[in-house]
């Protein structure tokens, strides 16, 4: 059904100054609209930079507790080195005990010697004019 002139005059254009509003407010939330999305990426790229930061300053903690491994690796294969020589100077004294000790049993047998002999001290010499 086509509108009559009633309808017609109901729906009257609307005043200049209300459409002047509704522009202005959509532009108003246009550019409101663009700084929110300027001010998201700004912040977006911020974030980035911290978490860059972040991540190098972990990596050079875990460097600086990397280091500090590889020396305590280090010292304690340098002590370790060190107790091998000890334990191989151990091994010929060991050897050469022995050894003494074999020579001592054959040496026995032809120079007994008693179990319980101690040698006397020999005695003080006394010099002249010392009193």
């Amino acid at each position: 059904m086509p509108p009559s002139a009633a309808d017609l005059d109901m729906v009257r254009p609307l005043p200049r100054w209300m459409r002047l509003l509704g522009a202005g407010l959509t532009g108003c939330l246009a550019v409101l609209f663009v700084v929110v999305l300027l001010q998201t990426r700004e912040q977006a790229q911020r974030l980035q930079q911290v978490q860059e930061k972040v991540q190098t300053l972990e990596n050079a903690n875990d460097l600086e507790r990397t280091n500090a491994l590889e020396d305590q690796l280090r010292s304690a294969v340098e002590r370790l080195q060190a107790l091998e020589g000890v334990e191989q100077q151990v091994q010929t004294l060991r050897s050469e005990v022995q050894s003494l000790r074999q020579l001592r049993s054959r040496s026995s047998s032809f120079f007994p010697v008693e179990p319980d002999f101690e040698p006397t001290p020999p005695p003080p010499v006394r010099v002249p004019g010392n009193r």
